[in-house]
């Protein structure tokens, strides 16, 4: 059975229309991200599944039944801000909502011990990780069969989001069906079985990381890291290319020729590159290739 079906979804905030017509399925039992930049319409189309926010049009299938209250008992959901109360230990907190949702009072004890949850500590207390899980064990306490996440490790430390994506996978190797927002390509290629690529209100790609990642078609990736001068010089002859602060992603179409060429255009410029290497497509640069701009 799917699990989610959207069809023609739209949504407009007063002029602005953020959902442009968003066609989506996602089968029970696979996790599926939406990854996209902030303002591409992944809060919104969360909002809308998890909340209860208004649409203008489209229709939207949930276990094969239009998306109601009564169907929305079957979704979980994690927001990106904490939802537990700062002054309310963490299971207090759990206490609570599973009181709040009517969920089985066992399921408290079980889920502090599965994510390794401090039952004493207060929210307030939590580290950012921690209170990532609590947020997801909250979502959990009634075993819903859909399970939405927005921008599960926004925020994190490397260490921490690591953390949190082993839970993640755990959920995964049990079967759960879990929809995730983000805008890290690194967890969507961790995580996620198959992946949407959304822009500007509008989902533009859909498959899995090795199937988006082949649209980025043959060739490879100049990475370069150092104290980069004359960046602008090497988009203009590679426009394939991402620069964040320290380092450039350069999409080349065959790296034997090319990369004496960028260096040449660096070094010329005044730049001192500490590294410089040859890499294969990832979906960040699938989403170059589609939009002309970075992910970030």
């Amino acid at each position: 059975m799917r699990a989610l079906e959207i069809r023609g979804l739209k949504k407009s905030y007063g002029d602005f229309l953020a959902l442009k017509g968003i066609d989506l399925t996602v089968e029970e039992g696979e996790v599926f991200a939406l990854l996209g930049p902030n303002g591409a319409g992944k809060t919104t189309l969360i909002r809308i599944l998890a909340e209860g926010l208004g649409y203008d049009s489209g229709e939207i299938v949930v276990f094969g039944e239009p998306l109601s209250k009564r169907t929305a008992r079957l979704i979980g959901y994690a927001p990106q801000a904490s939802v537990a109360y700062d002054l309310l230990t963490v299971e207090e907190n759990l206490r609570f909502y599973a009181d709040l949702y009517d969920a089985p009072r066992e399921r408290v004890k079980k889920l502090i011990l599965e994510f390794s949850l401090p039952a004493k500590k207060k929210a307030r207390e939590l580290s950012g990780g921690f209170k990532r899980r609590l947020n997801l064990a909250i979502a959990l306490l009634y075993e819903p069969r859909l399970l939405i996440l927005d921008e599960p490790s926004a925020g994190l430390d490397v260490p921490s989001r690591r953390e949190l994506w082993s839970l993640i996978m755990r959920l995964r190797k049990e079967g759960r069906t879990v929809l995730l927002a983000t805008h890290y390509m690194e967890e969507a290629e961790a995580l996620a079985d198959r992946v949407a690529i959304m822009n500007e209100g509008r989902v533009i790609a859909v498959g899995t990381p090795d199937e988006l990642k082949s649209l980025a078609g043959e060739g490879s990736v100049i990475h370069v890291e150092g104290i980069l001068k004359g960046t602008e010089l090497v988009r203009k002859e590679f426009p394939r290319t991402i620069e964040r602060e320290g380092t450039l992603r350069i999409g080349v179409e065959e790296a034997k020729t090319a990369l004496p060429r960028v260096v040449e255009l660096l070094v010329e410029a005044g730049s001192e590159i500490r590294t410089i290497r040859v890499e294969e497509p990832t979906l960040e640069d699938v989403f170059l290739k589609l939009t002309g701009r970075g992910l970030e």
